[in-house]
């Protein structure tokens, strides 16, 4: 005798086997067990099919069962009949197909192993199934991408990171998700950048230099001139290098020497006119990005933070403001605007 978990449903169990009682007549009681609201009666029952010998009355009894309309745990039961190896008789094989059919269960059928042999439907119902099981994993993944795609525009990089992580465990081969990763490292990298240059420039005495030390010297300057002009791609690299050396002049002509049409290059642009000072250049700017790139939603919120600093800039400031609380009220923990909104306001 197994041990079951449910005490006195396996004491009324034992009690039939040791009276030397059919084994049907302990149908009424399995029944009742397996359509349970208790757990411990229902996996008793279970347990009890999985392990007795095979029920040659059995079979007396599978009728009722079917047509009492009741939810069976239907995996259970085809396992148990394929594993006792009953042989159904063909009306109790129309009454078990239907039964399954009328309870919306028959795709419980390519779930279980040889029933193909029975049923020719089997091997549809499980291409069907394995079609169904895909275009679930394909959902799911899309609606992971979405949620992924909504905290990158947020800029909420701890949500983003647990939808990567979700996303890594669920489809580890996956190479849309590595680049994601990739790309997650890469900004994480360069905001952190940003953010101690940040805090070295808040920090540092304000020391002024003579124009001329701030420029790069000619012979290197007509240098990069000639290598941009033997390969013009190199127009960009050469403009962040001025970037870095804050020759904004320079990497303002390199830039303008740069032949390709992406957003980095545009943006670039607009950052060198910003510290340039060429506030109605950035404006006039701005408007010919936005035209350009607007299929892209990142778009609207750079140039509503670089806009704002052009106004201000101009001396604008209330339309700065304005501008910035219009950004802030789409995104609202956009934290860049939100720190030149509390300097702006601030006295002094």
């Amino acid at each position: 005798m197994p041990v079951l978990t449910d005490p006195s449903l396996e004491l009324k169990l034992k009690k039939h086997l040791e009276s030397g009682q059919s084994l049907s007549e302990l149908a009424p009681h399995l029944i009742q067990a397996l359509t349970s609201n208790s757990k411990s009666k229902k996996a008793t029952a279970q347990r009890f099919l999985q392990l007795t010998p095979v029920w040659t009355d059995w079979k007396a009894s599978f009728e009722p069962w079917l047509r009492s309309e009741e939810k069976w745990p239907w995996i259970v039961i085809l396992s148990w009949i394929q594993h006792q190896k009953l042989v159904l008789n063909l009306k109790e094989k129309e009454l078990l197909y239907e039964t399954l059919k009328t309870q919306n269960q028959l795709h419980l059928l390519a779930k279980s192993m040889g029933w193909q042999v029975l049923y020719d439907s089997v091997d549809e119902l499980k291409l069907k199934a394995r079609h169904d099981l895909h275009s679930k994993i394909k959902q799911m993944r899309d609606l992971l991408f979405e949620e992924l795609q909504t905290w990158k525009s947020q800029r909420l990089r701890e949500q983003e990171l647990k939808v990567l992580a979700r996303l890594k465990k669920k489809f580890p081969l996956d190479q849309d998700i590595e680049n994601e990763q990739k790309l997650f490292k890469e900004s994480q990298a360069l905001e952190k950048l940003q953010a101690r240059l940040r805090e070295q420039r808040k920090s540092d005495k304000k020391l002024e230099f003579p124009k001329e030390e701030l420029e790069i010297p000619d012979p290197l300057r007509n240098s990069l001139q000639k290598q941009g002009e033997m390969n013009p791609h190199l127009f960009y690299d050469l403009a962040v290098f001025c970037c870095f050396l804050e020759d904004w002049s320079s990497a303002l002509h390199f830039i303008h020497q740069d032949p390709t049409a992406e957003q980095a290059r545009d943006w670039l642009e607009i950052e060198i006119l910003l510290k340039l000072h060429r506030y109605v250049d950035v404006l006039q700017g701005l408007v010919i990005l936005e035209n350009r790139w607007y299929a892209d939603p990142e778009t609207f919120f750079a140039s509503s933070y670089a806009r704002a600093q052009a106004y201000f800039g101009l001396h604008q400031k209330e339309k700065a403001l304005e501008v910035l609380e219009t950004l802030l009220s789409s995104r609202p923990l956009y934290r860049q605007a939100s720190e030149l909104i509390s300097l702006w306001r601030s006295p002094g």
